[in-house]
């Protein structure tokens, strides 16, 4: 345990606290001390199910609000697309610690996810660490880039409206978008 590569293994050391946000966007973590660049902040945790599992149970649980999976595959540098029947994701809405309450943020956000691919003697799993992607000051609030394509009116999950803030929002390029086509 005492290897500088196990990080993440060795679970959260940073002091972070869950915090009602301003604006509208709920529930939000920050961190009570600086944090440098390339700091561990903490895990996702969530459980672990298909993207068509996570579909059929949202669907079954009407008036929940949308929930946003975070892909959890082996092959994340695979030039191929999954199907959503094999497509392995972590959900957080019902089991998962603290990096739920991290929110979106499109572009600029502080933190980077980095995928892990821990090894035990019978199995691989895959984990996803979450660093500091630059300087953070105590009480910042922690934001991280789902990734989402506001765009994508394929995918049966539809993306939540947008409350980063942020210059660079794809969301609010998108609803440009769309209001230029009308």
């Amino acid at each position: 345990m005492a290897c500088g590569n196990r990080i993440v293994q060795r679970g959260i050391t940073a002091r972070l606290q869950v915090f009602m946000t301003p604006g509208g966007k709920g529930w939000g973590l920050r961190t009570l001390e600086d944090m440098p660049k390339g700091a561990f902040i903490c895990e996702y945790v969530g459980e672990v199910m298909t993207n068509t599992e996570l579909y059929e149970r949202n669907m079954r649980n009407t008036g929940e609000k949308h929930t946003y999976p975070v892909l959890l595959d082996a092959d994340w540098s695979s030039e191929g697309v999954l199907k959503d029947e094999e497509a392995l994701c972590l959900d957080a809405t019902s089991y998962g610690n603290v990096a739920r309450f991290i929110n979106h943020r499109c572009s600029d956000a502080n933190l980077v996810e980095i995928p892990m691919e821990v090894e035990t003697p019978d199995h691989h799993y895959c984990h996803l660490a979450f660093f500091t992607a630059r300087k953070v000051n105590a009480f910042e609030e922690l934001t991280w880039d789902y990734g989402i394509d506001f765009d994508d009116h394929s995918h049966p999950v539809k993306a939540f409206k947008c409350h980063c803030g942020s210059e660079f929002c794809r969301d609010q390029k998108s609803m440009r978008r769309r209001k230029s086509r009308s």
